[in-house]
């Protein structure tokens, strides 16, 4: 039965070409990774996130900020996604990125699709042209 794949983001939504783009490799019959869905759905995420201290320390582990960031998930819907894989547009900072990768998965069961538009180039984030990583088979080891 089709569905609409959810496709979180915490700081930026996919543009146009990007959400065409995403959708070519997750959507249809050509899909690189098929899924059941019939068309994309953009969810914000809250980001109502700690601060680091005057250091750029957490006082919290990066799993207890996890824990704390699932009722953001909540908060955006994804408990209608459980059991099913979704969409995570990395935001800029990669610490932040792991931490919701970390906490979707605790919410629905599996590691998301990432839309990965940031990468580091020579210790700078750069972003360049969106791909799209699943990150449940790297997980499995495929």
């Amino acid at each position: 039965m089709p569905y609409l794949l959810s496709c979180y983001y915490l700081d930026e939504p996919l543009d146009e070409p990007e959400l065409q783009f995403v959708g070519q490799v997750l959507i249809g019959p050509w899909a690189r990774f098929p899924s059941r869905a019939s068309a994309l759905t953009q969810k914000r995420v809250p980001a109502v996130l700690p601060l680091p201290d005057e250091n750029g320390r957490y006082a919290q582990s990066r799993e207890e900020r996890a824990e704390g960031v699932r009722a953001n998930l909540r908060h955006a819907g994804i408990r209608t996604d459980s059991g099913r894989q979704v969409v995570w547009v990395m935001p800029r900072d990669s610490d932040w990125d792991a931490i919701f990768q970390f906490a979707i998965r605790e919410e629905t069961g599996f590691a998301p699709f990432v839309a990965q538009r940031w990468f580091d180039e020579s210790g700078a984030r750069i972003r360049g042209t969106v791909r799209v990583v699943n990150t449940e088979l790297l997980l499995r080891g495929l």
